[in-house]
């Protein structure tokens, strides 16, 4: 398995692996670790829409809820509503990037 350690960076297109975004409950398929670090990365900075996410990430929004979904399920994730707005944001679990723990 290739770890990746690179600074932390949301439109870095090799962001920090997170031991979080190995799911337990579905297959683990490198582009969708990838996917999900990078939405733990931009969650780590404000609650986000999946809009926003999706924005931020450049995938499409249907990719950005099917990712926050299977993390919500592992309790991941948390979405809640703010102002009108359904935001999701990190519960405290998955926020210590992989070299953090190997270290």
């Amino acid at each position: 398995m290739e770890v990746m350690f690179l600074e932390a960076s949301p439109h870095s297109e090799n962001p920090p692996i997170y031991p979080r975004a190995y799911l337990r409950r579905i297959r683990n398929v490198r582009r969708g670790v990838s996917t999900r670090s990078k939405i733990i990365d931009a969650l780590k900075q404000r609650p986000l829409t999946v809009n926003e996410l999706a924005e931020l990430i450049q995938l499409s929004p249907s990719t950005i809820r099917r990712h926050l979904r299977n993390m919500s399920r592992e309790r991941i994730v948390l979405k809640f509503r703010s102002e009108g707005k359904m935001l999701w944001r990190l519960t405290g679990i998955g926020q210590a990037a992989l070299e953090e723990v190997v270290a």
